[in-house]
């Protein structure tokens, strides 16, 4: 999914520059379909059904959910210039209206970021796990990492005879 997000953009750039939209804006369409996508999702699952597992090992429902709101609110900390806090923070999350509400603060956060973020601030670079990384790789891969669990989670629902949105 990673690649696909890259190539998008990158075709956008190599575009006339009259039909171009801005890398800020492409970001910002992708942010907004990938929040879509995850939190319709997390409100197709019944609460009750938010601590299944298809097998012991693997994480449960809402365990994917708490996930990627630490992880991706981590980066788009980063992406935003502030410290990133800890990707575990949502982990002791059980209730499907706190994981919700956790997902929902993770997307209100990075569509915030993006709301100010100009096509050079996202060439800038940014630090992140210790290493420097531009401001936009690190938007693409929030965005490819939700795409990556939204697919997981479609199993999910499946395995629970719910037809996912």
């Amino acid at each position: 999914m990673f690649a696909f997000l890259l190539i998008a953009i990158l075709a956008a750039a190599a575009q006339p520059l009259a039909a171009q939209s801005s890398m800020a804006e492409e970001l910002r369409r992708q942010w907004a379909a990938s929040r879509r996508q995850m939190v319709a999702i997390a409100e197709a699952m019944p609460a009750d059904k938010y601590g299944y597992k298809p097998t012991p090992e693997v994480r449960s429902f809402g365990e994917i959910l708490n996930h990627v709101a630490g992880e991706g609110r981590m980066e788009m900390e980063a992406v935003g210039g502030a410290q990133p806090g800890a990707p575990e923070r949502y982990d002791s999350l059980r209730d499907r209206a706190e994981i919700v509400r956790a997902l929902s603060e993770y997307f209100d956060y990075g569509t915030t970021v993006l709301a100010r973020m100009t096509d050079q601030q996202a060439l800038e670079m940014v630090t992140l796990r210790e290493s420097q990384t531009p401001r936009w790789v690190v938007v693409v891969g929030a965005i490819g990492h939700n795409k990556e669990h939204f697919g997981n989670l479609v199993t999910y629902l499946r395995l629970n005879g719910i037809t996912p949105p």
